[in-house]
């Protein structure tokens, strides 16, 4: 499992010359402080340094501050610094990886020292990296927007088409990181494949076309090929053989089948000229009382009403029409089949006349030929031969890749991970003095939509489900777990003490926890930020210390940007 941890933070205000030092615990974290003392702008400012912007402004904020964020992924300890657009990342040696002032490209090594492999659709329906906006996505309530039913937590969302179902499913473990790799090496699998069975058929083409131009039929002077034409032949003679016998069964059922529509056609036409015939004598003579000319019968009615001859007439006559459609379709078959026959007759053809050649007497010019086409067919089969190998290779590797895709998929497995969210939602409700709901159709993706103050512990409880999912035995990333001021819709003093303590005693035991909240609590957390002054999050008298600290690195970042930019405008003069 990936362990993200969050550090340390500083933030400095080179116009104000002031800044804040924070260092945070690797398990239970409080930050407290009354409205406006600063709680969300240091929590926020984490994300924007690693390049996940919350919702919600910040109030007299310097925008031109410098954040340096230092985080470990396992046991590698890694810096950012961030100023504007402009994102440094440093090593555990402060040594300088990269740095650069495109949102894409700090994306994609965010994305690479965290190991966080998911990709999504974007509005083009194009597959992208996420970044790390999906990353914090499932760990970050956000005091503005993530207490609603909605997923307001981050700027930018809407990036990507209907993004929270595959990151929930990622970080659960329904579709994980070893899905996506799989998935990387099937592409490149598949598109090696793709290039190889290309170059195949273009062989193949090459050595048709060369077997056009230069006579086949002729003496061999190198027995291995020679015995290589002949297995060849007699492959072709025996697909030949049997091809034909299947085409002569095909022409004589088609032929069966179109002497039977002729001839129901026939009939139908006959019998159409009948009913017409006698219809004519019925209209046109008048008769008070009709004699069945078969049984003598005498009819009062005419005969034409009792037995409706225009109707049958008209029915009549719509077969006909489908009878002969269908005959058109059955010439067509069978012309197609003797045009296959005759294709056939043709191959057979070519093979006896290198046959009749080969029982020829030999002519020095046919040897000469022969000598050159035989090298070149031999090239050609060998090249073949590899390039079959390979296919193969990539056939059974893909097959191998699929089989493990399946398996990390498995209905079971997203089974057992869904009864695990379930349960977890159900546990904290009833933590959360929630009445128990039914939970036998909640998804991943089913985020509470509850009004008044059960709205805020719903949410809570839905998260908590989520973190204890994503924590568990299919879980592959744990992710600090940041909670933003539960103080929201009036909760009152039983439920909002309740919610701290959930928060305290009921989350993931080897989580880390960012709690935020306006008054002090009598539960136990590791380390408390104590904030007390509002706007004054940055001090004067941390400005020195902290500046010392990141000088350091906001010099490197800016060399190299500057170097950066000079390489690239001396590449374009050039």
């Amino acid at each position: 499992m990936q362990n993200f941890r969050f550090e340390s933070i500083y933030l400095l205000s080179q116009n104000e010359q002031r800044a804040k030092k924070a260092i945070f615990h690797q398990r239970r974290n409080l930050i407290v402080g009354r409205n406006h003392t600063g709680k969300s702008s240091l929590i926020k400012s984490l994300f924007v340094a690693l390049g996940a912007r919350p919702e919600g402004k910040l109030d007299r904020w310097d925008k031109a501050v410098v954040t340096l964020v230092t985080f470990s992924v396992n046991e590698n300890r890694f810096r950012v610094l961030q100023q504007h657009s402009y994102r440094a990342l440093f090593g555990h040696d402060d040594r300088l990886i990269s740095a650069t002032s495109v949102g894409a490209d700090w994306g994609e090594l965010f994305a690479k020292v965290t190991g966080f492999n998911l990709v999504l659709t974007d509005k083009n329906q194009n597959s992208i990296a996420a970044d790390a906006r999906a990353f914090f996505l499932p760990f970050y309530i956000n005091q503005d927007g993530s207490w609603r039913s909605t997923w307001s937590t981050f700027v930018g969302l809407q990036q990507y088409k209907a993004p929270v179902q595959p990151i929930v499913e990622y970080f659960a473990g329904v579709k994980p990181p070893e899905y996506y790799e799989l998935g990387s090496l099937k592409t490149l699998c598949q598109k090696e494949l793709r290039n190889l069975q290309q170059e195949m058929r273009l062989i193949s083409q090459v050595r048709e076309r060369f077997g056009k131009a230069i006579p086949f039929a002729g003496p061999k002077t190198v027995p291995a090929i020679f015995e290589e034409d002949i297995a060849r032949l007699t492959e072709e003679i025996t697909q030949l053989n049997a091809q034909q016998e299947h085409l002569r069964d095909t022409h004589v059922r088609e032929q069966e089948v179109l002497d039977s529509l002729r001839l129901q056609v026939k009939l139908a036409q006959e019998t159409l000229q009948t009913y017409e015939s006698d219809a004519s004598y019925l209209q046109s003579e008048p008769h008070e009382m009709l004699v069945c000319p078969t049984c003598g019968a005498e009819h009062n009615k005419t005969f034409l009403d009792i037995l409706n001859y225009a109707e049958d007439a008209r029915v009549l006559r719509e077969l006909v029409l489908k009878l002969q459609v269908d005959a058109g379709k059955a010439e067509e078959a069978h012309e197609r089949t003797r045009m296959r026959r005759r294709e056939l007759n043709d191959r057979y053809k070519r093979v006896s006349e290198i046959l009749e050649t080969r029982r020829g007497e030999l002519k020095l010019d046919d040897v000469v030929k022969g000598m050159g086409a035989e090298v070149a067919f031999e090239a050609f089969n060998d090249e073949m031969q590899g390039l079959k190998k390979r296919i193969d290779d990539y056939l059974s590797d893909i097959e191998t890749l699929d089989r493990k895709l399946k398996e990390l998929t498995s209905p079971e497995r997203a089974s057992e991970i869904l009864a695990l969210f379930r349960n977890s939602y159900a546990a904290a409700r009833n933590a959360l003095n929630l009445p128990p709901v039914e939970t036998n159709s909640l998804r991943l993706t089913s985020r509470p939509d509850l009004s008044g103050s059960g709205g805020p512990r719903s949410i809570l409880a839905y998260y908590s489900a989520l973190w204890s999912t994503s924590f568990g035995p299919y879980g592959s990333f744990s992710v600090p777990l940041v909670v933003d001021s539960p103080q929201q819709q009036g909760q009152d003093e039983v439920n909002l003490p309740k919610m701290i303590e959930y928060i305290s005693k009921h989350l993931p035991v080897s989580s880390q926890v960012l709690l935020g909240i306006e008054a002090s609590t009598e539960e136990r957390f590791d380390h408390v930020i104590q904030l007390d002054e509002p706007y004054r999050l940055l001090r004067e008298n941390e400005y020195d210390e902290v500046n010392g600290v990141v000088a350091l690195y906001l010099d490197q970042m800016y060399k190299n940007l500057t170097s950066s930019a000079a390489e690239e405008d001396s590449d374009n003069e050039t």
